[in-house]
């Protein structure tokens, strides 16, 4: 009986050690995902500033473009009306043909 009790001393020791083992690693797997991850936060950070700086622009030229797009049209419209309103006409009556053809 001696024999068995020892062996399981000697493993208890064992699952001792290596659950201490495990402990340490895991602490410092932790400490290295933490710095990791702290460098990656700052670096998303940065990307956030730069790219919002750049979003807004891009967003007023957008706005300016449409901007004089509309007013060419709106000034185009005004100066000969007719060939929009033909067109205007023309695809509404396809439209109603298409539509009345899915019965």
């Amino acid at each position: 009986m001696t024999h068995a009790t020892t062996s399981s001393e000697d493993l208890h020791s064992a699952m001792s050690l290596l659950n201490d083992a495990a402990q340490k690693k895991r602490d410092e797997v932790r400490d290295l995902l933490g710095g990791k991850y702290a460098d990656l936060r700052a670096v998303l950070d940065e990307a956030a500033h730069a790219s919002a700086g750049w979003i807004k622009h891009a967003g007023e030229a957008v706005t300016g473009s449409a901007r004089k797009a509309a007013s060419t049209v709106n000034d185009s419209v005004h100066e000969n009306p007719w060939p929009y309103i033909g067109g205007a006409a023309l695809g509404a009556l396809i439209l109603g043909f298409m539509m009345g053809r899915r019965r």
